[in-house]
Order: structure tokens, then sequence, then C-alpha cells
């Protein structure tokens, strides 16, 4: 697929494969860069404090936006960080890790709370179990970065910014090169500013997430004080009133007082570093480490002092950097492209490498006892080692780090050191690409050399560029009777909202999805459109490929859910009507949504303790991003509380059933309760290595360790469910994965895309087969019995059922066995439900035609009534459901 890329005025291109290229591109910019052929000063280990880094060199770890609502990591973030350490560095400098829920940059940073407390150690765990391919005398010093992302918070995916002061330049929303104070998009002059009382409490919060993070096995924290994040944005706050501002002992004093806290009281053994800039080129009374009279200049006058007091406190080791990425990126990251939408490199990158190289020597000659991290070496691709080299012989310099390099080339410390040179093939080249998936909301990678992963992680962001989507979807054929709008569950009008979309209508567009699916946003990501509205497009037969539905519905719905316009509109007079809905995933949310609008009261009914359902509590965050939170919080938002009562861990059995519910005075009832339970081919006792799909794919996504990591796992089911089961184990690091199911390849029940997604993963196929023993010894899975099948002729209904071959038995050695057989309801859901007449499946039986049941009143809809099918067809059951219940009230 074509996507929109800017036009170039200004590309600063790389042409450099030895030094002498090297040093006559320096000469001819006046530049004076050392570089030493001989790298092995950087295989010396560096003592710091109590600990050894083993080499000389950092990973430096950007943020990958790869963990979940709760702050827990997810598939990716494990996966970079077993990079990390099989790359061999002597240091991994985490990335930003939040202290406080607000204080996030992004809804999927990381984020040390008790919650995430398992995943961060299964992080360090892993990382270290990477690390010992060299022996037990390597062993990296990891480092937790804490942060609080102060202007930069999005926390919920918007904008919620917590400012030091206000700065008329960040107080500009896009960045700036050279800096401009009359730009159009600025922070509201009223916005407010953080308290005194608010940074006391904020010192506390760092030394709770402090004392966790020593708790999972991180060898030091760093109070993050750069790239324009809060405590950094205080060192310049020169005009603010109060302890925090004004002196320099005032600016300073929340990191310093941070870190003599996180001394007394976990203990002055802890070791506590930050990542400090040294210039940020923000004009003066603004700016950090700026002359006074000219911005373009640094002053590190007060950054040196700042150091030595860091230094007096035991400080053993620094992290330096220039600049602010969110405002003059060039500065710290120079780069050749910049993102979409920014402004050009304005110097050559090599200038920005030495004026970080420059700075970072001057505060090391400063602080000679003290372990300085310096980076910017990343734009250097293969001359990288070569310059760290001769920056640590000349003093200028302890540790050399690199964060974009760390993407794509995590194993740029092993080469250095055991070759003595970076392949040029695998270095970063500077395009902006992993910033670029930041911005766009993505999980961010290194699209050029980690394709395969990040690729389509890459387009699918910039599927959210409007102009590429317009130019994408200009093929459109506005179809009557149209195909795409058929071949849709919940019959979404596509070819309307597509031809508003293009006229620049994107409210109204949004208005067209929003009567059919109040959840957009959370199905443009999980429907299958190929399989769906994509599927039945006509240019796909008949044109070049289909029109990008999903791409524009989710661009809308994130439109509408960001400006207001998916709030529900509820009538000022209440109908006096109440309704019962059972169950908060989607099929629940829509319905309960829609009877709100038409003025009726609903009481939601859900075990869990949040809603969502099983998109989140089961689907993997890297399918839905942060969908689900951003649309429900928009949606549900300043709903009076008389109108919508949510009963969360509060779901129905035996004792507490829909008797007891219904007799509480409501009128009417919806059950979408789900299907929670896993079917089983095992009726036995517990088996260790043996799970069902759904309690595995919900440890996963709770950030747990499920214990795959090098073993053989063997899935059994070839539908959707056992895809995601399969491609996580992976992702989960197991050796190899098996699936079994007797269907055929092309005839197996998961879609096709998904079939190759797990094949891409390296998923093996075993199909036409079908398991007859799980073999296990002192209760512990050890293989799997199975035999080949054919099929044979298709019933009434078109089920071919597994013959199997006699003599044609195969017994596999496994140590993992998950089922991903289906689910169903409980056993007791008679009992739970009394009055309703339930299938011979064991599931609610509803009129033909209609989502009523056998109960007066009472309607069901999503995976309690179909066995489990796609999100879109449990919205379309609870938009439908509203509409019978709001007839059935109107005549009641």
């Amino acid at each position: 697929m074509e996507l929109l890329r800017p036009k170039k005025t200004n590309v600063w291109g790389f042409e450099l494969s030895s030094i002498e290229q090297l040093q006559e591109l320096a000469r001819s910019l006046s530049l004076e860069i050392g570089t030493s052929e001989d790298v092995s000063v950087l295989a010396k280990p560096v003592r710091v404090g109590n600990l050894v880094a083993p080499n000389s060199l950092a990973t430096q770890a950007m943020e990958g936006c790869d963990g979940d609502s709760e702050g827990r990591p997810g598939h990716l973030t494990f996966r970079r960080y077993e990079r990390f350490a099989a790359g061999g560095a002597g240091v991994i400098w985490s990335e930003a890790i939040a202290v406080v829920p607000e204080g996030r940059a992004n809804p999927r940073q990381l984020w040390l709370n008790e919650k995430s407390r398992d995943g961060l150690a299964s992080i360090i765990k892993r990382a270290r179990n990477a690390a010992a391919r060299y022996g037990p005398d390597h062993r990296p010093i990891i480092v937790a970065q804490l942060t609080h992302s102060g202007r930069y918070s999005k926390p919920k995916g918007t904008p919620e910014p917590m400012i030091g002061q206000h700065d008329p330049y960040r107080d500009v929303m896009v960045p700036q090169n050279p800096p401009d104070i009359n730009a159009a998009k600025k922070l509201p002059a009223d916005w407010p500013v953080v308290t005194d009382e608010y940074l006391d409490g904020l010192q506390e919060a760092y030394v709770k997430a402090a004392k966790v993070a020593f708790e999972v096995g991180f060898d030091a924290v760093d109070i993050k004080s750069c790239h324009g994040y809060l405590i950094n944005e205080m060192f310049a706050c020169y005009n603010r009133q109060g302890k925090y501002g004004g002196s320099f002992e005032n600016r300073t004093r929340i990191l310093l007082e941070t870190v003599d806290r996180i001394h007394e009281k976990l203990g002055a053994d802890k070791m506590v570093t930050t990542r400090l800039p040294m210039y940020d080129a923000i004009p003066y009374p603004y700016g950090w480490g700026v002359d006074k009279d000219d911005y373009t200049k640094p002053d590190l006058s007060e950054p040196k002092k700042l150091v030595k007091l860091l230094a007096d406190r035991g400080v053993k080791i620094l992290n330096t950097t220039v600049g602010n990425p969110y405002y003059s990126p060039h500065m710290g990251r120079p780069f050749n492209e910049p993102i979409i939408g920014a402004y050009e490199q304005p110097e050559h990158p090599l200038v920005g490498v030495h004026r970080i190289i420059t700075i970072t020597g001057e505060i090391q000659k400063s602080a000679p006892d003290m372990a300085i991290v310096g980076t910017g070496y990343s734009w250097l691709r293969s001359m990288l080692g070569y310059v760290a080299a001769a920056n640590k012989k000349n003093g200028l310099v302890t540790i050399a780090g690199a964060g974009r390099m760390s993407f794509a080339y995590p194993d740029f410390p092993n080469d250095i050191i055991t070759k003595g040179r970076l392949d040029p093939d695998k270095t970063c080249i500077g395009c902006s690409g992993c910033t670029q998936i930041m911005r766009d909301r993505g999980t961010a990678g290194c699209v050029v050399r980690d394709d395969k992963v990040y690729g389509p992680i890459f387009e699918r962001g910039r599927l959210s560029d409007r102009a590429n989507l317009v130019r994408l979807a200009d093929v459109c054929r506005e179809c009557g009777d149209a195909t795409c709008k058929q071949a849709c569950p919940a019959g979404i009008d596509v070819p309307k909202f597509v031809k508003l979309f293009l006229d620049g209508d994107d409210k109204g567009a949004y208005e067209v999805i929003r009567q059919a699916n109040p959840l957009g946003e959370v199905c443009a990501w999980l429907c299958p459109a190929m399989e769906l509205c994509q599927g039945g497009c006509l240019q796909r037969f008949i044109g070049d490929g289909p029109v990008v539905i999903a791409a524009i519905q989710r661009y809308l719905a994130e439109q509408a859910n960001e400006n207001g316009w998916s709030k529900l509109r509820i009538p000022k007079k209440s109908t006096g009507k109440r309704v019962a809905v059972i169950g908060a995933g989607p099929a629940g949310l829509c319905c309960a949504a829609k009877l709100l609008e038409q003025g009726h009261s609903v009481t939601i009914f859900d075990k869990n303790q949040k809603s969502g359902g099983m998109v989140r509590y089961v689907i993997g965050d890297s399918k839905q991003g942060d969908s689900l939170e951003h649309e429900t919080s928009a949606i549900f938002s300043d709903v009076p509380a008389d109108r919508l009562q949510l009963k969360l861990g509060k779901g129905l059995d035996a004792d507490f059933n829909l008797d007891k519910v219904m007799a509480d005075g409501f009128d009417s009832g919806f059950i979408s309760m789900g299907l929670w339970e896993s079917k089983t081919l095992h009726a036995g006792d517990k088996l260790n290595g043996l799970w069902g799909a759904l309690e595995f794919l919900s440890e996963i996504k709770q950030g747990k360790d499920v214990d795959v990591a090098g073993k053989r796992v063997v899935v059994i089911g070839g539908g959707n469910t056992g895809m995601d089961v399969a491609t996580a184990a992976k992702d989960a690091g197991a050796e190899v994965v098996y699936m079994i199911c007797f269907e055929s390849f092309i005839t197996m029940p998961a879609w096709m895309h998904e079939r190759y997604k797990a094949l891409a993963e390296d998923v093996h196929f075993m199909d036409m087969f079908m398991p007859k023993k799980y073999i296990a010894r002192d209760g512990q899975v050890k293989a799997v019995k199975m035999t080949h099948v054919n099929l044979a002729e298709p019933d009434e209904k078109g089920f071919c059922a597994p013959v199997e071959i006699e003599g044609a038995d195969l017994e596999v050695g496994v140590d993992v066995i998950i089922e991903a057989l289906g689910q169903k309801a409980p056993d007791n859901l008679k009992e739970i439900l009394p009055g309703v007449e339930l299938t011979g499946k064991g599931l609610i039986a509803v009129a033909n035609g209609s989502l009523a049941t056998s109960r007066e009143g009472v309607f069901a809809g999503g995976d309690i009534i179909n066995g489990g099918l796609t999100v879109v067809e449990a919205v379309a059951n609870g938009v439908k459901a509203a509409g019978e219940i709001n007839e059935f009230l109107k005549h009641k």
C-alpha cells in the first residue's frame, strides 16, 4: 500500500563508510570529532559504586508504548528487553516508567505500581537470562527510569498537560525551530500550574516507585529529569513563585530532595541516578543551561553546579542529554528525516552530534569520578564505535549509550566488542520512523531493521493521517445497495460515511457510524475487515484493492472520542423505566448506551472489576491499542448517576440469580454475560502445563509469567482463538509451537489472515490430526498422542467429521498443552437464569428473528446466544436488543 510521505526540500544524506570520510566531513563543517579504529577500550568494565558494568556500552531503551492500561509490560516489551540484554550492553537504561497514572505520556506507558510488579519482575528475569549467554561475569547494570511526563502527559490518549509554569515557547503544542512564541496552537493562558503541595506529594510517589523497582530487581533508579518532563521543567521555573521556583536552590529542589528521600527511606546504599539535560536551547528565562543573551549557546554553570550537588549525595553514575524531543528534536536526536508535519533538520546532523559530545565532555571533565553516560551516537551509524572509543580514551565520556540504534541494532554492543565494527546493513538510518510510530499512537520500534514486527504497526499508524486516508478513500464507488454494507454485521452505511468524510464532514460521517455502532473505534481495530466490509468492497474485485474502510472508521471514531462527539445524549426527562444489563462486554455496553439515550435508567452488573468483557481481559493490546479505554470513557462521560449505575465485581451465581436481580424493580433485562470457561478434552486432575485458551490469554494480558519461555508448546484447535494463543505463546518465548487441528489448513475455521499471521510467526501446523491422549509424568505434561485423520462427507449442516486413520498414531514430546476448543457457559446456568430456556448446547435460546428469551421482558445477546463470534456481532446484538427493549417498555 502506498503511504503519504512529506515532500522534502532539505534532506541531509549519509555517505560515510570510513573514518577518513567522517573526518573529511567534520573538517568541512569546522568540527573536531575524535575517532579511534581500536575500539577495545569500550570492552573495559566500569565500576559504579558497588556494581560493575561488564563493558563501557549502554543500551538506552527508548519508550516502546507497548504496555497496557495498568502499566504492565506487554509481549513486545519483553521482546525488546530480551533483545537488549542479549545484545551484550554493560548498562541497560530502561525507558521512562511513570510513577503516577496522571503522569503517563500515553495510555500504554509502563507505570510502576503493585499491579505491574510481576510484569516488571519478569522483564528483569528475562533480561538476566538473555544476558547469561555471555557467562556468569556478564551482569549488566539495569536502571529503572522513573518519570512524570508533566506537560506531555497523555494518560488517556489526549493531552492533559501538568505544567510547572507557563512558558511562551513550550506552551506551543507542536515542535518549533526556531522558537516561535506566536505559533497558533498553544496551551490556553488560564491552564492551571501544578501546586507546591502536588510536588511535595510527588516526591513520595517517586520513593514508593523506587521501592518497587528495587524489590523487582532493578539495580538503580533514575529520577528522570530531561526531555521537558516535569522535573526538567522545574529547573527553568525562574518566574514561578513559592519554594519550587525562582532561585537555583528552589528550581532544583524536587530532584535533590527526591534523591535524599530515597536514600533516607530505602537506604544510602541504594543506587540513585538521573538522566540530566545540560542544555535545552530555549530562550532565557524559560530555558535550562542556556546563555541568557543567546539561547543558541549553552551556559553549563548551573548544570555543573547541579552535577556537583548530586555527586555530594553519592550519585555515582549520570546520564546526559540535550534538547527536548517534543520541542527541538534535532538537538538530542540528530536525524536525516523528520516525522510528518514537523520541521526539517535545520543544521547538518553531525553538528548536533558534535554539540552533544562536546557538552557531555565538559560535564565529564567537571566530574571525573562520576561515570558519565553520553548519548547522541546513533546518527553516526557504523562510525559509532570509532567515535565512542575516542571519546572514552580522551576522557569525554565513561560509557557510550545509544537509543535509536538499540531499536534498530540491539546487538550493537556485542558486535563492537567482538568484531571491532558495526554492520552498516543493521544500523539505525535516522529516518524518525520509530518516533513517527509513537506520534501515531503505535508501539514503537525500528520500521527498517525490524520490519516484520513494526512495519504493519507503522503502516497502521500512517493510516491515521487524514490526507493519506482521503487519497485512499477517493476510489470509493458510492455503490447503491452496497456489498460492503451488506457484509457489515452492524449494518453501517459505509458509502454514506465515506462520502461525508471525503466532503470534509467528519462529524457527520461519524454520526452515520454511531447510529449503528457505538463502539466504532474498538470495532475498527478488532473487526476482521477483510472478511467483512472490506472483503465485500467492490473495489476488491474490480479495482486495485478495497477501500480502507476500517482505517477511515478508526480515524473518525478517534476524532469523535477526542472531541466529545461520541458522548451520550441523555434526555433531561427520564422515562422512569429501569433496565438491568448483565454483562459489561461490548453487547452490554452498546445496549446500555442506546437505552440511556432513549431516556431509560440502566444498571450494569458484571463479575469483573472493570467493564469491557473479553476485550479488556483476554484480547491482546497489540490487536486493539487503547481503543476500549479511550472510547468507553468518552461515551459514558457525564452520564448522570441516577441514570447509570455500575455494579462491577457483582456477577450472577446460584445465590444471586436473575430472580433476585429482577426483584429489585427492574422493568426489563438484557443478558450478555459472555462465556468465560474454556472447553476441555481432559476431564481428569489438573496437570501442570495444561491450559485453557481463555485462561492462558488472560494471564498474558495481565502481564503474568506463563512460563513457556524456551519450552515446546502444542495448541489444540484451529479457530481464531487458537491462532491468538499460538502467536501469544511465541511472543512469550516458546521455543516451538505446534497447532493440532483435524481440519486442513484451508478449511480450518480461523480467518485466513490469522492463519498466515501464525505461519509468519513460525507456528507449525499439524492439520488433519486429532489428539487422543495427553501423557504426563508426576502431574507434569510430557507429550501428546495424536492420530492422523481423514474427513467424512459433509452432513446436512456442512460439517465434515474427522475419521481416524488406523495405525497413523504419532506421539510428540511437549511441555505445555493449550486447549483452544471453544468456550462454554457455566454448568449451573439454569440456576443462574431461572425462567430462561436454554439450547441443547447450553446457551440461551432466543425467539426466531428476535433477541427475546422465554422469560418475559428479558432479552439476550452476544456470546451467550451464539457461542462466541466477533465483537461487531456482539455490538449489533446490543443495539438490536436496545431497540426491542425500548418497544417492550413502551407497551408494558
